[in-house]
């Protein structure tokens, strides 16, 4: 289920949904001048689960944002990934489509 919200409330994805990176920052590629090492359109495809949301880490991290931990090991990629949770980014609600709660 592509999570998608026509209006300004934002979209809400439980802890513990299993989901699969749609897109990021609402794009489906990578800038021009996009370092390698923070091209994480590469992520597009992967599958993870969410393992935290924007209320739990407070005003430093950007609205409409979840935790996602990656299955895939994002820094062998080559991408930073600097999370207290290992092999996690934050993510956009809306680059997300929702696979299923564990």
């Amino acid at each position: 289920m592509r999570l998608k919200s026509d209006s300004n409330i934002p979209i809400r994805i439980a802890t513990g949904t299993r989901i699969r990176l749609v897109s990021f920052d609402n794009r489906a590629s990578a800038p021009l001048d996009c370092n390698p090492s923070e091209n994480y359109w590469r992520l597009i495809g992967s599958t993870g689960i969410v393992v935290a949301q924007q209320e739990d880490y407070g005003a430093h991290v950007s609205k409409d944002r979840v935790l996602v931990k990656f299955d895939p090991d994002v820094k062998s990629m080559g991408l930073h990934c600097h999370n207290q949770v290992p092999n996690s980014l934050w993510v956009q609600t809306s680059d997300l489509e929702a696979k299923s709660e564990i």
